[in-house]
């Protein structure tokens, strides 16, 4: 074998979008490589890790007291940095395929607003999994870049991602980002908000994956003209048994509107701060919806009612941002930009 087809293999450039609820990972050459719940299951105990994403999540609400699962992440931050190493550690190594040990580089997305605290904890969990080379990223950029807008364009362009964990919202002119934000809620708020009103409508306990089920059925951004109902299997809170019940969609929609209001407030504030010629080209064309939790039913027609513009959903909005990882490793330019200096 040539020494070029070595280095090659023993140098692959990976991109990672650490989320609250999935880890994607793009191998540059073969796209994205890893897919997959970002949850791990541990021993109490001995705090060993005995499954991590799929496995960790069909063990959710199945598993005995001893095993404990978590989000080593959450509203987008490192919550555990050692537990999200190993993480981290094991999506890479999945990511390699066995074809190396080492990567060039690895990026890795992060808020453009984060604080020192939370960088130190993503380079603590980047060094548990052994990366050594690591760039963080610019969230606000690869959004963009990730929905299909061109970087060169001379016009504004304005695209909101909301994730599990965060939102962000962030406005580009020839490659130049002029406004970005991150509010630190997101799809994952909307489950817990209807955890909670089953438990207090209905006496119910019910799990993260009962819950997202109920949101994709029923929630929605806007009221339904005609009520709908579907029905959900937990654990008592009075006798402990288990037991079900009817829930409808007018205390879904009630659930889940303050999180629906508090983005669409945050997407009114920043139109309000974007330069006026911004604020011309974005009347013209409107916004770009991106992130998992903007498929959340009415989302769009709520956004569009609520500051009159155009609202476009990009295609397969859940991976907009590993999208946008992607493509910075075919624009130097773009990715010099979109490194965040503070980590450096």
């Amino acid at each position: 074998m040539k020494l070029p087809s070595i280095l090659n293999l023993v140098t692959d450039d990976l991109a990672v979008d650490l989320g609250t609820s999935r880890t994607r990972v793009f191998a540059r050459g073969r796209g994205i490589v890893v897919n997959e719940p970002s949850l791990l299951a541990y021993d109490t105990p001995t705090r060993e890790v005995v499954a991590v994403g799929l496995e960790a999540l069909e063990l959710e609400g199945r598993a005995s007291e001893d095993i404990h699962i978590i989000s080593p992440l959450q509203d987008g931050v490192v919550a555990d940095s050692t537990f999200a190493g190993k993480l981290l550690e094991h999506y890479i190594r999945k990511a390699r395929d066995g074809r190396s040990t080492i990567s060039r580089r690895v990026l890795i997305s992060i808020a453009a607003d984060a604080s020192d605290i939370e960088h130190y904890a993503l380079r603590y969990a980047a060094k548990e999994a052994n990366v050594s080379n690591v760039h963080f990223i610019n969230k606000g950029i690869v959004a963009i870049l990730g929905s299909g807008v061109d970087p060169d364009d001379q016009r504004a362009t304005l695209v909101v991602d909301v994730g599990a964990g965060t939102t962000t919202i962030a406005a580009m002119v020839h490659n130049h980002l002029i406004f970005t934000r991150t509010l630190r809620v997101g799809g994952n708020d909307m489950d817990t908000a209807l955890i909670d009103m089953i438990k207090q409508n209905h006496n119910l306990l019910v799990g993260p994956r009962t819950a997202e089920r109920v949101k994709i059925e029923l929630g929605c951004a806007v009221p339904l003209d005609q009520e709908q109902t579907t029905m959900v299997k937990g654990r008592s809170t009075i006798g402990g048994n288990p037991e079900m019940a009817v829930v409808n969609s007018i205390e879904i929609h009630e659930a889940i509107e303050p999180i629906v209001a508090r983005i669409v407030n945050s997407v009114q504030d920043a139109l309000e701060a974007l330069p006026p010629e911004a604020s011309g080209d974005i009347y013209d064309r409107g916004m770009v919806l991106g992130g998992g939790a903007s498929l959340l039913a009415g989302f769009d027609e709520r956004l569009m009612k609520e500051t009159e513009l155009a609202v476009q959903l990009t295609e397969s909005p859940q991976r907009a941002v590993i999208r946008g990882l992607g493509l910075l490793f075919e624009n130097p330019l773009a990715l010099r930009r979109a490194i965040i200096k503070s980590e450096q």
